[in-house]
């Protein structure tokens, strides 16, 4: 699977400095990857990329450019689907100009990849479900839970906290409350504003929505309803 913009090179091992403290090396173009993270042998790299110290990226991850890993992030270790422990799996693609905090988790995808696009926020200690995916300019704050196969429309705000089950889709454009839980029966839908437990639409996310013309809106909620989990 590959995604627009995305330019992975093959895997190859060299070294460089950053600086006179910091040995770093090179997998791929000008990738900076500190000397205590893991990187497998089947992890595809593009360019000018960032791996902080103790990551793991493993399995068949794709990457982009431009995109930067804080330290201790895990990214595309197995399932955690148990009929899928010790089984083969999907990987996950990450697109470009992602910042992805300390901590972090993103599981590897069951049935698919489980997909990061571009210019994607993931705060600390927050965790991607597998097979879930993830539009363009996306916030997913400080311990968020995404449970498999979720799919986030583009510029969807994630409060501090809060917590999606799985199979849920969330409008593009919508913000999710502090603490919120997304319930099973909860599908929010675009420049909705949802908050609670379990969550409930309270009014329109004006703050985004005033920025677009009423067929600028129109369009965009036809594009998320055309998007499939």
């Amino acid at each position: 699977m590959t995604m627009e913009d995305t330019t992975p090179n093959q895997n190859k091992k060299q070294h460089a400095t950053l600086n006179s403290n910091i040995k770093v090396v090179l997998k791929g173009g000008n990738n900076y990857i500190h000397p205590t993270a893991i990187i497998g042998d089947d992890v595809v790299l593009g360019d000018n990329n960032y791996i902080g110290a103790f990551c793991l990226i493993t399995g068949k991850t794709i990457i982009g450019n431009n995109n930067r890993f804080e330290g201790f992030c895990s990214i595309g270790t197995e399932p955690e689907h148990k009929d899928y422990f010790d089984e083969p799996n999907e990987g996950v693609v990450i697109g470009n100009y992602n910042r992805i905090r300390e901590f972090v988790t993103i599981n590897a995808g069951c049935e698919k990849p489980t997909t990061l696009h571009n210019n994607i926020l993931a705060l600390r200690g927050c965790y991607i479900g597998h097979d879930s995916t993830i539009y363009d300019n996306c916030t997913i704050s400080a311990n968020v839970l995404i449970g498999g196969h979720c799919l986030l429309g583009y510029s969807v705000n994630m409060g501090l906290g809060s917590i999606c089950h799985q199979f849920t889709k969330i409008g593009s454009y919508a913000m999710i409350g502090m603490g919120a839980i997304i319930t099973k029966k909860i599908q929010p839908q675009c420049f909705g504003v949802y908050v609670g437990n379990p969550a409930k639409y309270i009014k329109e996310n004006d703050y985004h929505k005033r920025n677009f013309t009423g067929e600028a809106v129109n369009k965009i909620c036809e594009k998320f309803e055309n998007l499939v989990l």
